[in-house]
């Protein structure tokens, strides 16, 4: 038994043990609390991966494809993700601030509770409307998104306040969604208190049950929108 014990905490060390990143061995396929900081990892193949808690911190990660991978609570802070594949990647409670992500692609992508603040990345209006499209709960505050094309998307759970909107076309997203409290029910859409909006276009946008089933929505009024975004949307053209 005591062997067995000793045996398990061995394991369970090297689990968490950042060596192999470093000595040119295989990636395992399920890492917990690994630590890719900083690590040259440019066109690394981590697709169908489970990581759990998993830290890139400032890692150069070029061309790399996470592609089908389940990654909890990974922390990308400062990587260098250019060109990264994130095509099909379930993403929970990651943190992307300050990533450098031009030519990512999220084509399936399922993100949750992600950190983007100040996201600037150069990619293609069709990889951003995947990314936001499957991105729930996710903080884009402070965000640079002029000139995009963002029309008919669901965009549920997004914080853009602050963010950079000017001529931004929003025309029949699915933007608000039904919050219920008890026995009250009321309704949100994502935040965009303090955002710059001149010229960005929100008409037709949708109140919606489920976003992705357009019977379930129905039309938001300019009145609606404004009181549940948190901004008069001031120079923006209205539904």
């Amino acid at each position: 038994m005591r062997f067995a014990l000793g045996l398990v905490v061995v394991l369970l060390g090297a689990l968490a043990s950042p060596v192999w990143a470093q000595s040119g061995e295989a990636e395992p396929h399920y890492c917990m609390g690994c630590s890719f900081a900083g690590s040259q990892l440019a066109g690394r193949d981590f697709s169908g991966d489970v990581l759990v808690s998993a830290n890139f911190a400032g890692a150069q990660l070029t061309g790399a494809s996470f592609h089908g991978a389940k990654i909890v609570a990974g922390n990308f802070q400062g990587a260098d993700l250019t060109r990264v594949s994130f095509d099909g990647t379930e993403c929970t409670a990651c943190n992307f601030e300050a990533a450098k992500l031009d030519g990512a692609t999220f084509s399936g992508a399922r993100i949750v509770a992600a950190n983007f603040v100040g996201f600037a990345a150069a990619v293609s209006d069709a990889a951003l409307q995947n990314l936001l499209g499957g991105c729930v709960s996710c903080n884009f505050q402070g965000a640079s998104l002029a000139g995009r094309d963002l029309r008919g998307i669901p965009i549920i759970g997004v914080d853009l306040a602050g963010a950079d909107l000017r001529n931004t076309r929003f025309d029949g997203a699915a933007l608000c969604w039904y919050v219920v409290n008890g026995t009250e029910r009321g309704t949100k859409c994502a935040g965009l208190k303090d955002a710059r909006v001149n010229g960005a276009s929100f008409l037709g946008v949708r109140l919606c049950r489920d976003p992705s089933d357009a019977a379930t929505c129905t039309p938001v009024t300019a009145a609606a929108l404004q009181r549940d975004s948190g901004s008069a949307l001031s120079g923006a053209v209205l539904p």
